[in-house]
């Protein structure tokens, strides 16, 4: 992955989070008032995660680790090289999980889940990716 496409996918990431700073969020109802929250969030926060796994899938290859079969297993391998700390992978599951629903079960994703994700774990997006960009500027 070139040093180009990373700030890219770094970019998603920020601007996608800034984004979804803007849409209401104070309550549920707020947030289910207009359909349109519910499925901005959804591609946000998908597109947010994809640029997160795809920014640790080129860190993978690019240390030589062995290939990932899972999403998951992305972090799994940063984790185990000493390259994420301890518990990362488990800490930022519920994410890939997240982005794996959106892709996956669609028609079966819970809008109160979507602003639970956009008004609780919003931060861990955050938090990914200031650890994936330190260990590409190790």
């Amino acid at each position: 992955m070139s040093a180009n496409d990373k700030l890219r996918k770094a970019q998603v990431v920020q601007t996608n989070l800034e984004k979804l700073e803007r849409i209401p969020q104070r309550s549920y109802d707020e947030f289910a008032a207009d359909f349109r929250n519910t499925e901005a969030s959804l591609h946000l926060l998908q597109t947010a995660i994809q640029a997160l796994l795809d920014l640790a899938s080129g860190i993978c290859a690019r240390l030589g680790l062995d290939t990932p079969r899972t999403s998951f297993e992305i972090l799994e391998r940063l984790e185990a090289n000493g390259r994420l700390p301890a518990g990362s992978a488990a800490r930022f599951a519920p994410i890939v999980g997240f982005r794996n629903r959106v892709v996956h079960l669609y028609d079966r994703v819970d809008p109160q889940i979507v602003w639970r994700v956009v008004t609780e774990r919003r931060r861990d997006l955050l938090d990914l990716l200031g650890l994936l960009l330190a260990i590409e500027s190790s």
